[in-house]
């Protein structure tokens, strides 16, 4: 035994390098083939602000994320705030989440379990996608799931540099995204799962919960208050099997074109097999000597937890105030993987062949969507839409629908611009409110562009589009993904006429 385990060793650290390259390059390649989206731009702009800028936003209520800004506003002074740039940070994280999956999971499933999660998590159309965007989310997965780790090296060790390691890290996680306080509940419930197996750190467990409600003091109180409050956040209510539904496709299958119950079955059943059938790793060995966390069933129990706890935490928030996206919880996609791959041991245990064609069927899938991600426009492509109006060269104003547009489009635009706020329409504005507003916005304007993108956010009636289109004449109309740009003259008819007879 003594000589065949050092073996598995370096095979292990073999294939987690191999896992590790794998996911660099899925995250690297066309890492700039998406325009940035409205949020990303809006990163940038916050990080672009000095250090008195950034550093008042951890207390200033409603801002998500100050701490990831403060991290960009460091990083494009060093790398520069180019789409690659920007991006690239998030890049980093995602790739070293691979190495992390793979600690995680030899402490829940052993060695063979990690590696599995670890390969799941390197080829996950989801985590490439958040791998490759300009925000938070990669960063935030990142530091829950050390967050995590050292949580149960603490909990196994009980020594005080990581139980304050834990407070940092999950301090930090929390001014990351405010969401990550959701873990909170999963970290205080693991340890009565795990009890009486660490009841020789209960002391330590006790004082550490204490603190960690003080670095969250100046979340609460705006948070609170905004709680009990009549503001809305826009976001749609979802039912709690809705949740779960939406969830699911998206860990599994991302953006994939389709949603079919066939493609989402094989993730399913790898799921239900691990919630059900898995009975634990059976060596210590595996587990680099650590040894599993909890005995049988205990670690399905454990990573239910992990996947479901915060999932109706945030559920019973969106009762009083509706809040819920997917990425919001991807601090749970870990105990999402961990489970597929627990479902890939237990099918291994019962009949390998099931198992063998159930992974292919994961690498198929993975495969298929990252291509699609890769090779596909999704996001608001103002890109295209930047420098088609600037070569077509016409146009002196610009109105955006929505407004936000403009920021994104800014960032792209090579020159200056004279733009026109449209007017907000959704709050119930009639249509003579409407026109008033545009021909005070336009007036002394003869050429328009209308750049659209998520128009319905802010005129969900058209009624700005129907203004143009009945009091001037389409030019020029372009489509790119998710973006419609329009160039309206608003001369008389009959001088268009006789200027084109001329």
């Amino acid at each position: 035994m003594v000589s065949v385990w050092p073996g598995r060793m370096r095979i292990g650290r073999v294939i987690l390098l191999v896992l590790v390259i794998l996911a660099y390059a899925f995250r690297l390649y066309h890492l700039d083939y998406q325009s940035l989206w409205r949020d990303e731009v809006d990163a940038i702009i916050f990080a672009r602000r000095g250090l008195s800028g950034l550093l008042p936003l951890f207390a200033r209520p409603g801002h998500n994320g100050p701490l990831y800004y403060l991290v960009l506003h460091f990083w494009i002074r060093l790398a520069g705030d180019s789409e690659f740039s920007v991006r690239f940070l998030s890049l980093t994280c995602g790739v070293l989440a691979v190495p992390l999956m793979f600690k995680l999971g030899r402490r829940w499933v052993g060695q063979r379990g990690g590696l599995v999660a670890a390969f799941l998590c390197a080829t996950s159309p989801y985590l490439i996608w958040y791998s490759q965007e300009g925000k938070m989310y990669a960063l935030l997965l990142f530091l829950s799931m050390v967050s995590t780790y050292v949580y149960l090296l603490a909990l196994k060790r009980n020594r005080i540099y990581l139980w304050v390691s834990y407070l940092v890290l999950t301090a930090a996680s929390m001014y990351v995204h405010l969401l990550a306080v959701l873990l909170i509940p999963f970290h205080f419930l693991l340890f009565f799962v795990t009890w009486p197996r660490y009841r020789h750190a209960l002391k330590s467990w006790l004082a550490t919960f204490a603190i960690l409600a003080l670095p969250y003091i100046p979340l609460a109180r705006w948070q609170v208050a905004l709680l009990l409050s009549p503001f809305s956040t826009g976001h749609q209510f979802y039912a709690l099997h809705e949740m779960l539904t939406i969830l699911l496709f998206a860990f599994s299958l991302n953006l994939a074109p389709y949603r079919g119950l066939l493609p989402i079955a094989v993730f399913v059943f790898l799921l239900l097999a691990g919630l059900l059938l898995y009975k634990g790793n059976n060596g210590s060995a595996e587990a680099g000597g650590l040894g599993p966390i909890l005995e049988t069933r205990r670690e399905s129990i454990s990573l239910s937890s992990y996947l479901f706890v915060p999932i109706i935490c945030l559920f019973v928030i969106s009762l009083g105030m509706p809040i819920f996206t997917d990425r919001y919880l991807i601090t749970v996609i870990p105990a999402y993987l961990l489970l597929l791959s627990c479902g890939l041991l237990a099918l291994k245990q019962r009949f390998a062949p099931l198992a063998l064609v159930c992974l292919a069927l994961l690498v198929v899938s993975n495969l298929y969507v990252v291509s699609v991600q890769g090779h596909t426009k999704i996001k608001s492509d103002f890109r295209s839409a930047a420098e088609y109006v600037s070569d077509d060269g016409r146009g002196d104003l610009m109105m955006f629908l929505i407004p936000h547009g403009k920021r994104v489009f800014g960032y792209y635009y090579q020159g200056r611009f004279r733009w026109a706020e449209p007017p907000y329409t959704n709050g119930g504005m009639g249509a003579e409110e409407v026109a008033q507003a545009i021909e005070e916005a336009t007036a002394e304007h003869q050429e328009v562009w209308l750049i659209a993108s998520e128009a319905e956010l802010w005129d969900s009636r058209g009624l700005v589009k129907d203004w143009f289109d009945t009091n001037g004449a389409l030019l020029d109309h372009h489509s790119f993904a998710r973006v419609d740009v329009y160039l309206y003259s608003l001369e008389s008819r009959e001088v268009l006429l006789r200027r084109e007879i001329c």
